[in-house]
This record gives structure tokens, sequence and C-alpha cells, in this order.
């Protein structure tokens, strides 16, 4: 089973050089364990909420906001693709991670697991984006919405896969079995739910390639969800 890792901390807190030091030494050690129990598949840390933008269209119109798809005190930084037998066991390794110590770490499976799992090398020309597509909690669609978007969605991948910018995605089960991983004071802290309670839930996410920031809204803008929800596009570091 797949499970996917989001990492989330508070950016404004103070963490000085020789704790991030720590933080480094830590994360090199627990990535060697992952490689090694082979569990690990990709992750990557993200660059600042600054540079993220928030794709919706309302009325027909593109609407892009600087800034991340909610407000919250902690906020997506990275994430982390793992192989593992159980949500226990994907819990175990985020309680691990030093993430957990510094904020939290959402674990969320992976609805349909995609069959390729392996990211390719990197086009020198081109930046990754990680796109976080958000719905609201409270949506509601009628019939007729409801049975468009599988469609509709399916249509916008073949689209993005055959043009190469799409190079994994998955939607990501319900929200409501989410459990969401903590380390404070030496202690491991397990909670039900995602890492924050805001108004737009995180659904699925998207690894896209593209020129530049403008063709990753524009796969942003087309895509299905965009209509009713939103979405987040972040650069890698």
């Amino acid at each position: 089973m797949l499970y996917m890792l989001i990492h989330a901390i508070d950016e404004s807190r103070d963490v000085d050089d020789e704790r991030w030091a720590q933080i480094d030494a830590a994360l090199s050690a627990w990535l060697d364990e992952t490689a090694a129990a082979r569990v690990e598949l990709h992750g990557s840390r993200l660059r600042p909420t600054s540079d993220a933008t928030t794709v919706k269209i309302r009325d027909g119109e593109t609407i892009l906001v600087d800034g991340p798809f909610t407000e919250t005190k902690e906020q997506v930084v990275g994430y982390d693709l793992l192989s593992c037998e159980s949500l226990d066991e994907a819990l175990a390794w985020a309680a691990r991670h030093p993430t957990a110590t510094l904020g939290s770490i959402e674990v969320r499976a992976l609805h349909d697991a995609p069959s390729r799992t392996v990211l390719p090398d990197q086009v020198p020309t081109t930046t990754r984006y990680m796109m976080l597509v958000c719905v609201p909690e409270d949506v509601e669609l009628s019939d007729d919405e409801a049975a468009r978007i599988g469609p509709a969605t399916d249509a916008w991948v073949r689209d993005v896969d055959a043009r190469g910018v799409r190079l994994f995605g998955s939607q990501l089960a319900p929200v409501d079995g989410a459990r969401t991983a903590r380390v404070v004071d030496g202690d491991v802290l397990l909670v039900d739910g995602p890492f924050a309670e805001t108004k737009e839930l995180i659904a699925g996410f998207d690894i896209l390639e593209c020129a530049d920031l403008d063709e990753a809204l524009d796969v942003a803008a087309r895509h299905p969800v965009a209509r009713f929800g939103s979405l987040e596009v972040r650069p890698f570091w």
C-alpha cells in the first residue's frame, strides 16, 4: 500500500543553527533507514509558502492568488511517498522523521496507487512543482456534476501525461482515514484526522515538471477541481 506523508510546520518557528544541524543529521539517517527497508519511493521539500500560487476558476474566470490554499499556523513543507504493509507501519516511519519533532506529519493512503512510482531524472531546463488538489469540506455537487468529475479528471490526466508534464499523482483516501503524528518532549502523539482543521482539505496531489510557473499554473487551471475547489502550486527545492 502506498502512503503519502504530508510534512507541516509553522514557518515562523525560530530554529537555531545547531538544531538545524541535528535535524539534517536525523533526516539523513531516516533516509538511509527507509532506503535500506525499501519503503521510501520518493520525497522532497517544497519552497516556502511565499512561493506558492493558488488557482481557482469561478464563473469561467481564472483567479490566481499568491500564497497557499489555506491560512493556517502549520503549512505543508514537503512530502514523502512510502510503500508500507499497513497504516501502522507508515505511522511508525512518520514518527521517526525529524519533522515530527518540529511540527506534524499527516499520513494518508493513496486511493488508487499508480503502477509507475519512480520519478524520472529531471530535465535540466524544467522546474518541478507540487500541485495540491484541495476541495471544500462541505462541497455539494449536483448528481450531474458528480457524474462528470471522474471522466473529466481522467481526461485531464491523459492530456498532461501525454504532454509529459505530470510525473506522478493520485487521489488520496478520504480524510476521515487520515492520522497525524507529532513528537512532543520525546513522546509520540498520534491523532485522528489531518494536520490542521481547515475549510478546504487536500484530496489529492500531482507532481508536475514544467518549463516555468506559467505553464504549471495553466496545467492547474485546466484541472476540473479548479471549478469548485483550489489547486495550490509550489516549486520543489
